[in-house]
């Protein structure tokens, strides 16, 4: 039996768990583990990034696409820091992330020592495994442990290791620690199923909303939705769950949704959750009877009432719903949200036709839409371009991936890195706002560092636009919402890729159609309206109050007349 260093030990087992590759950047209090790293570069890949949040950021948008563990490494102190706006997407989005953080050496915890942070109680909200190493012999273990706890709990396992603990010498047995592992999934209850199919065929009016939960059950979802004639709306993390051209999607629910979801939430007489933990009660039915599915028990009910909780796999659960209920081949409800559909999208569709310049948001998505391929990547970033994303763009067989709900700005380009790293083959286009890409478009350079072409749309308004809209439906006056212009064209070509900005409308499909064709990294810098309104799919009464407010105050206090989405639109939307 051979001896060697804890810290190669450990990069076995991470080849034996299927890691091949880490985010991060090196530095002194985890240069240990970089160095057995890179030992290993042939089996575990390391990407350097430019910033702590942007490895944290890819490894989490890693796990959303993939299912598997993503993982990012950082010094202590301020390293660990700024890894912690990734984890906590990790943990709000419930997928497995291990972290690796560097610590002082033993000898030296508690002394006050340069850049010391207790990262313990730092991780203690964020992690669901959370230790600090003690010594060699135990590292291994520890992180086999981690890695078994992240998966089973969809959560963020975090490592301190102290200095001294990964250059220890250890039994080269440590290293054949098992990495067998089968997620426990909850059975399903008979009598649960059978109640919930008599709450079906009893309903009238029952609507489907779907969660990223049912992302593994688009065929029994689409089978459920089909054999019961049952209209589906999705959340923001569920969209791709129903292809957007099948006749019984609503689109999206809430604010940032589709006024044909919020009306047949209204007139529900079944709510049937499907693998989502939905958090806006006013856009749910009110006193609805309500079926939920979901994995995990806890969430059985913690939003809405539920009559009947069915806990276990989306998929399972569908394919026996959809055996034993009785089908429904001509329901009117279907009929009524499908023609108030039709409506909706047609108004989408003259949006989307908008020809005029300065250029309509809208009009971007339409561009994306005409050069995306049918398994492409869409990185949505947090702001007004989730809104023109999930509203414009449809998807059939694209992954649609978002920071649903820690909802952090800047996940656009750190998911499209991801992206390319996991599927080299498919296309993967970053949609941005220009506040969201600012925060961390250093990282574009990585990109073109490990030659990853990937796509990346700044709609740049010069402006933080949703929380311009935020402020006016509060009955706020605009004010720290303005940002100075940034040429993002020249710095892509600064950093190697190319850029292209876009001001007039009939320079935007060959521009896309350019970026299409690059080998390398592009920045699309599209001058869009800064005037185009997000508005929400249903305006509600406290939401219109609150722009006659804003719009008075604005009279009063400055003297002019703010400039209002065009009455038409106004009109669609609240009526």
């Amino acid at each position: 039996m051979g001896k060697i260093k804890a810290s190669e030990a450990v990069i076995k087992l991470f080849e034996n768990w299927g890691i091949d590759h880490i985010y991060g950047i090196p530095g002194d209090s985890i240069d240990t583990m970089v160095e057995a790293l890179r030992k290993k570069e042939s089996k575990i890949k390391f990407y350097q990034v430019r910033h702590e949040e942007v490895a944290s950021l890819a490894a989490a948008a890693y796990a959303k696409l993939t299912g598997k563990i993503g993982v990012c490494l950082a010094i202590g102190g301020p390293g660990a820091i700024h890894l912690l706006n990734g984890m906590y997407d990790a943990k709000m989005d419930h997928v497995p992330m291990l972290v690796l953080v560097g610590h002082i050496p033993s000898r030296l915890t508690g002394t006050d020592y340069f850049q010391e942070v207790n990262t313990v109680d730092l991780f203690k909200d964020v992690a669901v495994y959370n230790k600090e190493l003690t010594s060699a012999e135990s590292f291994p273990t520890v992180v086999n442990q981690a890695i078994r706890t992240a998966y089973q709990e969809r959560g963020v396992a975090v490592l301190s290791i102290p200095d001294d603990i990964p250059v220890g010498e250890i039994s080269d047995h440590a290293a054949q620690l098992s990495t067998v592992f089968e997620k426990k999934v909850p059975g399903l209850v008979e009598n649960d199923l059978s109640d919930a199919v008599a709450l079906i065929n009893a309903a009238k009016n029952p609507v489907i909303l779907a969660g990223v939960g049912s992302k593994g059950a688009k065929k029994e979802l689409m089978a459920f939705s089909e054999r019961i004639s049952a209209p589906v709306a999705v959340t923001l993390p569920g969209k791709g769950a129903l292809p957007d051209e099948h006749p019984n999607f609503l689109g999206n629910i809430g604010k940032i949704g589709t006024k044909p979801a919020y009306e047949a939430m209204k007139s529900a007489d079944l709510l049937i959750m499907v693998g989502t933990d939905y958090p806006y009660a006013a856009y749910l039915p009110e006193g609805a009877k309500c079926v939920q599915i979901d994995i995990d028990p806890v969430r059985i009910g913690k939003r809405y009432s539920v009559t009947v909780g069915i806990v276990g796999d989306a998929a399972d659960a569908l394919a026996y719903l959809t055996d034993h209920i009785t089908p429904v081949t001509d329901r009117p409800f279907l009929k009524i949200c499908q023609d108030r559909m039709a409506k909706w999208q047609s108004w989408m569709d003259e949006d989307k036709d908008n020809k005029k310049t300065p250029i309509a948001p809208q009009a971007v998505m339409s561009a994306i839409q005409s050069i995306a391929e049918d398994n492409a990547i869409f990185s949505v970033d947090v702001g007004t371009a989730t809104v023109w994303s999930t509203r414009y763009l449809h998807v059939t067989n694209q992954d649609f991936l978002v920071s649903a709900w820690l909802g952090t700005m800047g996940c656009g380009l750190p998911g499209a890195l991801a992206a390319k790293q996991a599927f080299p083959d498919r296309q993967a286009i970053a949609i941005c706002g220009d506040g969201a890409f600012s925060m961390v478009m250093q990282d574009f350079v990585t990109a073109v560092k490990y030659n990853w072409p990937i796509i990346v749309v700044v709609l740049n308004n010069k402006q933080l636009s949703f929380i311009k809209y935020e402020q006016q439906s509060a009955g706020q006056l605009n004010y720290g919402i303005d940002l100075q212009d940034i040429d993002y064209a020249k710095f892509a070509e600064a950093c190697g890729g190319k850029g292209f900005h876009v001001e007039k409308h009939e320079e935007l499909q060959g521009a896309f159609e350019a970026a299409k064709a690059s080998d390398v990294p592009v920045i699309l810098d599209i001058a869009v309206d800064k005037d185009a309104a997000p508005l929400p799919g249903k305006i509600v009464m406290d939401e219109a109050k609150g722009y006659t407010k804003f719009a008075t105050k604005s009279v009063v206090e400055n003297h002019k007349l703010e400039k209002m989405p065009p009455m038409k639109d106004i009109m669609r939307h609240f009526i």
